[in-house]
C-alpha cells in the first residue's frame, strides 16, 4: 500500500465526516438551497482564482520531471474560472465583490505558508490530499444528483473522468515523492494529509452554515476593494484564494 492509500486508511473516520458533510447530502439530494449554494460558488471562485501563486510557489521548488504537469494545471485554472463565471452569469449570481470567510482565508494561509516554508513533497501532499477530497466529495453528489440540476457542471468537472486522471497521477507522483522521503519530512507529510482533510470539512461547513468570521457575525466584513485580502507569509500579496485544478 502506498503513501497516500495509507493515509486515507489512517484518517478514515475524518475523511467519512467529510465524505457525508450535510453540504454535499443536500446538494446531492436536490435540498440544497440556491442562495447557499451561491454562498459556496462565491467562495470557491475567490479559491480557484488565487490557485496560481501557490502552483508558482510549488513550481519554483520543483524537480524538473515535476514541472510539466504543475504548468499545465495553471492552464487548467483558467478553464476552472470560465465555468463558475459561466454558471454564474447562467444564474444571475455576482461573484465580484465578495470577501473571503474566515475558513477560506485560513485555508489560503496554510497554503501559502506549507508552499513558501515547507518542502516540494510537503506541498505536494497538500495538493493531492485537496485534490482528492474534491474528486472523492463530488463523486457523492454525483451518485445522486438530478443531472438537469443548474449546478451539475461543477459536479461533472470534478467527478468526471479527465479530473479522475489528475488525481491518479497526483496520487502516484505523492507515493514516489515519499518513498525518496526522510522518516521525518514523512511524518511531516502524514500530518499536512489531515490537516488539509480539516480544512476541507472546514470549507463544506463554511458553506452550508454562511459563516464569516467567528464573532463579528453582525458586521461587514472588508470590501474586496478595501485594500489586498491575501497575504502570505513570504510577504506576498493578491487579491484571492486557491483551490484544486485538473488537467485539461
Amino acid at each position: 500500500m502506498g503513501f497516500a492509500d495509507q493515509q486515507l486508511e489512517r484518517i478514515r473516520p475524518t475523511w467519512d465526516r467529510m465524505l457525508n458533510h450535510r453540504f454535499l447530502l443536500d446538494t446531492r439530494d436536490g435540498r440544497i438551497g440556491d442562495r447557499t449554494f451561491a454562498a459556496w460558488l462565491r467562495q470557491d471562485y475567490l479559491f480557484v482564482e488565487g490557485a496560481m501563486p501557490f502552483i508558482a510557489a510549488m513550481l519554483a521548488k520543483a524537480p524538473e520531471a515535476h514541472r510539466p504537469p504543475l504548468v499545465r494545471s495553471l492552464t487548467a485554472l483558467e478553464k476552472e474560472l470560465a465555468l463558475f463565471e459561466e454558471r454564474a452569469e447562467a444564474l444571475d449570481v455576482n461573484l465580484r465583490g465578495a470577501a473571503p470567510s474566515f475558513a477560506c482565508h485560513a485555508y489560503v494561509q496554510f497554503l501559502m505558508s506549507i508552499a513558501h516554508r515547507g518542502t516540494f513533497a510537503e506541498s505536494y501532499t497538500v495538493l493531492y490530499a485537496a485534490e482528492k477530497a474534491y474528486h472523492d466529495s463530488w463523486c457523492v453528489v454525483r451518485a445522486g444528483i438530478d443531472p438537469a440540476s443548474p449546478w451539475f457542471p461543477f459536479v461533472d468537472n470534478w467527478s468526471g473522468e479527465p479530473f479522475a486522471a489528475w488525481v491518479e497521477q497526483l496520487q502516484s507522483t505523492l507515493d514516489a515523492l515519499a518513498a525518496e522521503a526522510s522518516e521525518a519530512e514523512r511524518a511531516r507529510m502524514a500530518e499536512l494529509f489531515a490537516t488539509t482533510a480539516r480544512y476541507e470539512i472546514a470549507f463544506w461547513e463554511m458553506a452550508a452554515t454562511g459563516e464569516t468570521w467567528p464573532g463579528l457575525e453582525d458586521e461587514s466584513a472588508p470590501s474586496a476593494g478595501s485594500g489586498p485580502i491575501w497575504r502570505s507569509e513570504a510577504g506576498e500579496s493578491g487579491d484571492h484564494a486557491w483551490r484544486g485544478v485538473a488537467e485539461g
